[in-house]
């Protein structure tokens, strides 16, 4: 099996070689940034998988990077940010970040968000490929593709997650906790409610 191939872009130096060890127990990949030029320039030769995006960046700072980016691709992204406000957080996911983890952090949380995220795309090989058809709405949960009326729509694995789970259950009403579980099945990761009212709302946006 292929490893997982993960870009940290950090500019600490001792938080980027801590996370990189960690994901090397893991198994897995990595390469590293200390800006966010050098981090979409990387991408071009780099073929991430998820991306470890630091808010406080020297040249242009995370949110802009993660723009960039999401004119492009829908690689999955784990925000870090140093700010504690609640705002920073909702910002990013709105942008479309899938996650974040406020610093200081433990890197055992970190790579446990990681793992979640990696669970929640990777096929279920023992079942035949699941679609759904509602209305204008197709659904592709091999491909992770979302198309609406025909037209194709990015939306990050979280919000994916989440969509599929409405989708597969039309007509029922949920509350905020049964979406996060929905969302985050694993009892390890720990959320703020107002995560899944900014992933509803990216939602109807598209």
């Amino acid at each position: 099996m292929p490893k997982k191939r993960i870009l940290i872009v950090e500019d600490d130096p001792h938080i980027a070689d801590l996370i990189r060890l960690y994901t090397e127990k893991e198994g897995w990949d990595s390469a590293t940034a200390e800006n966010g030029a050098k981090a979409l320039s990387l991408l071009k030769s780099y073929p991430a998988e998820l991306i470890v995006l630091d808010i406080m960046l020297p040249d242009m700072d995370g949110i802009e990077v993660l723009r960039e980016v999401r004119k492009e691709q829908s690689i999955p992204v784990i925000f870090l940010t140093a700010k504690s406000e609640e705002i920073d957080k909702i910002l990013g996911l709105e942008l479309g970040a899938d996650d974040y983890v406020t610093k200081p952090f433990s890197p055992k949380e970190l790579i446990a968000r990681m793992k979640a995220i990696f669970r929640r795309l990777q096929p279920d090989t023992d079942k035949k490929p699941r679609s759904i058809h509602v209305r204008d709405l197709e659904m592709d949960s091999q491909k992770m593709e979302v198309r609406v009326k025909g037209k194709a729509v990015r939306i990050s694995g979280l919000e994916f997650t989440l969509l599929f789970f409405l989708a597969s259950h039309p007509g029922q009403v949920f509350s905020r906790n049964q979406l996060m579980d929905s969302m985050y099945p694993e009892n390890d990761v720990l959320v703020i409610d107002r995560t899944v009212d900014v992933h509803i709302k990216n939602l109807r946006k598209n």
